[in-house]
């Protein structure tokens, strides 16, 4: 009888521990995703420095997948609105991306929409989605 009921106190302490080293990789899996998104937006506002806006502003960019301990991080930026000066050279160049505005500190500003996800092959295994107001 002792037998059976520390086995079964053995089968509950086991279950929490996997229950606990389960969160523990998902939590770390998550903080390195959301790294990954933060790496994203700065290299995206890179990407829109270097732009050339002759061709019309940049609408979207994807940056460089990254593979760590099997784990595959990707993101897309879709930029969805520049906030620029009404009547300002940049403003006629973005089209419909620009949405005029009359204060010159706000001028440059740029809304966009970063998904970075983290993916064990064809298994998702993480996903964030933020909203940004960033200046290049």
């Amino acid at each position: 009888m002792i037998i059976l009921i520390i086995s079964g106190l053995m089968i509950v302490i086991l279950q929490y521990a996997r229950i606990a080293s389960q969160h523990t990789a998902d939590t770390y899996i998550r903080e390195q995703t959301e790294l990954y998104l933060n790496s994203a937006i700065e290299m995206s506002m890179l990407a829109i420095s270097l732009h050339d806006r002759n061709t019309g502003c940049l609408s979207s960019y994807t940056p460089p997948a990254v593979t760590k301990n099997g784990i595959t991080y990707a993101a897309d930026v879709n930029i969805t609105r520049y906030y620029l000066l009404e009547g300002s050279a940049d403003a006629i160049l973005c089209g419909t991306l620009s949405y005029p505005i009359q204060t010159e500190q706000s001028h440059g500003m740029v809304l966009m929409e970063v998904e970075a996800r983290a993916s064990m092959g064809t298994k998702s295994v993480s996903q964030i989605l933020r909203r940004t107001l960033q200046r290049p």
